[in-house]
Formats: structure tokens, C-alpha cells, sequence
């Protein structure tokens, strides 16, 4: 079954929930961000140094672990196949280095807003 936007953002709140983000031992400040339209399978994503390819349609979720942070930190890119709902993660420590598509993702949890 096909999921939509509205399972993407469920999935993340769930994961947030349940300390799935908590990679930095208590100095967490999440940000979510989501790509409200799905990415195209065979598009590649330049990530600081590192090119990824999107094997299959999908939404891109964007989890910044630090988001008071400047320059190099972690952060997680997830993708969420369309198909199916299984989830591909990125561990990084860089944005997207595309400016234009790194506008394109929308806030979906914001630090101090969790749950709300």
C-alpha cells in the first residue's frame, strides 16, 4: 500500500518519541525537516563531500540532531519508500549542498515543540 506525507510525519513523531534520534547523549536539540513532494527513483543527492542515490520514490526526511549547531554535526537523512513504508537512513554530519532543494523541506518538529 502507498504511503502519503501524513504517514511520513507520523512515522518521524513516533520515532522521536521513542528516543529513536537520541544519538548524541543528552546534547539532542532535534529539528525535523520533510520534502513535501517525493523524490524521484535514480535522483542523486549531493550530501556534503558524498553523492547518494535514490534507489525508489521517496519522501526525504531531513532529522537535524543539533539544530542550534553550525558547521559539521550529526545528522540523519531518511528516506521513506513510497511503496512499501521501509525506511533507508543516511547518517551524516553535513547539509544538503543544494540550497534551492534544501529550501524546498518544510519544518515538521522543531526543538521546544515536540508533541505539539
Amino acid at each position: 500500500m502507498p504511503i502519503t506525507l501524513e504517514h511520513v510525519k507520523e512515522a518521524t513523531k513516533r520515532a522521536l518519541d521513542a528516543g529513536t534520534y537520541k544519538r548524541l547523549k543528552g546534547h539532542e536539540h532535534v529539528a525535523v525537516f520533510i520534502r513535501p513532494a517525493p523524490l524521484k527513483g535514480g535522483t542523486e543527492l549531493r550530501i556534503g563531500y558524498t553523492t547518494y542515490k535514490v534507489e525508489k520514490d521517496a519522501y526525504l526526511v531531513f532529522i537535524d540532531l543539533k539544530h542550534d549547531a553550525n558547521f559539521q554535526h550529526p545528522v540523519l537523512y531518511e528516506l521513506h519508500n513510497l511503496e512499501d513504508g521501509s525506511i533507508r537512513t543516511i547518517e551524516e554530519k553535513y547539509p544538503i549542498a543544494d540550497q534551492e532543494f534544501e529550501r524546498s523541506l518544510i519544518p515538521h518538529i522543531l526543538p521546544g515543540k515536540e508533541g505539539k
